[in-house]
């Protein structure tokens, strides 16, 4: 048993040492060089038709009743009466522009007391277009 934890530490020992070989490159072909040129464009740019103020509306448009159903209503009630947990204010009677502000807090983590960090998860993955649908939605109720 001695003589196979002697080999053991032996090729260990061994394994470990800090002595490397060099080894010399096989290949004596010669190194590539590739070269590059740029060539600069000194013709004029061409001119571009003026883009119009007015942007295209949105292809698609967010239905903020539905996404209050998906979000929402399983904690603020359907119709946003219910205080949410029953630890929030009741956001039936919020104006829209609270509304915003809230989700926007939320989004930032600057509003909310006790169920921030939920609230913060909920509205975390709202865009813009989607924060004006819920408010529009709730508070239209």
């Amino acid at each position: 048993m001695k003589t196979f934890l002697y080999v053991i530490c032996s090729l260990f020992l061994i394994g470990c040492s800090e002595s490397t070989s060099e080894q010399t490159p096989s290949s004596t072909e010669p190194k590539t060089v590739v070269t590059y040129t740029v060539e600069a464009n000194t013709s004029t740019p061409e001119q571009k038709a003026p883009v119009s103020e007015t942007a295209a509306p949105l292809a698609t448009s967010v239905d903020g009743t539905a996404l209050f159903g998906q979000k929402c209503a399983s904690c603020h009630g359907a119709k946003g009466e219910k205080p949410a947990l029953g630890k929030s204010a009741v956001i039936a009677e919020f104006s829209e522009q609270q509304i915003k502000d809230a989700l926007k807090g939320y989004q930032a983590g600057t509003y909310g007391k006790e169920m921030k960090g939920l609230m913060q998860g909920q509205a975390k993955g709202l865009n813009e277009a989607q924060i004006g649908a819920l408010a529009k939605a709730i508070s239209a109720r």
